[in-house]
């Protein structure tokens, strides 16, 4: 794979086509309901962090794979017109490339059913392959929605590399014990907080998020036993904004406030943003990934809603006061 020079992030992840169902209400159990609107996208968490990090200035590969379908070619033309390299996505005869289903409600909340097709042939052999220019000072993002195996093997060789390592644990984390020794951000939501301490043994004793996420960072440097830097984690809180804890302290983010009209791709674009400017202390790099993921629960869409780094930075001129807590 051909590199720019600098640090650059690496998205080893998912790639999906989304259709995405405007509805009023999400439908219960058994229930049926009538759309108001339709509309294609790419996505995948993969493709919308890849996205999202171009956006916010970085120099972003992506590496995934793709079926052999017309979805293949449309998604590496997304991706690539956004500004990211695709000599890391590879393709995958006679499988489908991977697809969401996508419901959005009038308050701006989705369910969300993915096939994976093509992403669950994303393997070690491909992390070893495709991350062989990987270096001191880049990152690598990983995310849930492709093999534990192959996250675990691209985390080993970016270790190996001396790269960054943030983990998304989301959609909800299985069997983190081997990643957890790769990682230098965790980033989950309040849900994916309380299944990733259960997993791991954490009973926080309050319910609040700053104590939980604390805790569990304190519990996964524990378990690491290896000498490597204590780990960062981040909690995101919906409207509420992020908690952080690292090395250099911790707190809350607050969330400028606005109108949600569809959240669907708001947590990917905050871990894109966060991959882009590594060398920010973590709380300032959560006031610029809060606001660009707030920004982007504005818009429609998965990958088409995330902001560019000059409409980011344009909101926070307007909310100065928006400073870690």
């Amino acid at each position: 794979m051909v590199r720019a020079e600098g640090s650059t992030v690496f998205v080893f992840g998912s790639i999906n086509a989304d259709t995405c169902y405007r509805v009023s209400s999400l439908p219960l159990p058994g229930q049926t309901v009538l759309a108001g609107g339709a509309h294609a996208s790419p996505g995948g968490k993969g493709a919308n962090q890849a996205i999202a990090s171009s956006a916010a200035g970085a120099s972003t590969f992506m590496i995934g794979a793709v079926g052999d379908d017309t979805e293949a070619s449309a998604m590496i033309r997304a991706l690539g017109d956004r500004g990211v390299g695709v000599d890391g996505i590879v393709a995958r005869p006679d499988v489908l490339t991977g697809r969401a289903l996508v419901l959005v409600d009038d308050e701006g909340e989705n369910s969300i059913v993915v096939l994976p097709g093509a992403n669950a042939l994303l393997d070690d052999r491909v992390a070893a392959e495709e991350l062989t220019t990987i270096g001191a000072g880049d990152v690598l993002v990983l995310q849930n929605e492709v093999s534990a195996a192959a996250n675990r093997a691209a985390a080993r060789v970016a270790r190996r590399a001396g790269a960054m390592v943030i983990w998304n644990a989301a959609p909800a984390p299985v069997a983190p014990e081997d990643l957890i020794h790769d990682i230098d951000l965790l980033v989950v939501n309040e849900n994916e907080l309380a299944q990733l301490a259960a997993l791991l043994g954490v009973q926080p004793q309050g319910a609040e998020a700053d104590d939980a996420v604390r805790l569990l960072s304190e519990t996964v440097d524990a378990l690491r036993h290896d000498g490597h830097m204590t780990i960062d984690a981040v909690c995101t809180l919906g409207a509420d904004g992020a908690v952080y804890v690292s090395a250099e302290g911790s707190g809350r983010v607050r969330a400028p406030r606005v109108d949600a009209v569809d959240t669907t791709a708001a947590g990917d674009t905050l871990v894109g943003y966060l991959a882009a400017h590594p060398t920010l202390p973590l709380g300032e790099r959560l006031v610029l990934a809060g606001a660009a993921g707030a920004l982007a629960v504005t818009r429609e869409g998965a990958s088409s809603s995330i902001p560019s780094l000059r409409d980011v930075e344009r909101m926070l001129a307007a909310t100065p006061e928006r400073t870690p807590a």
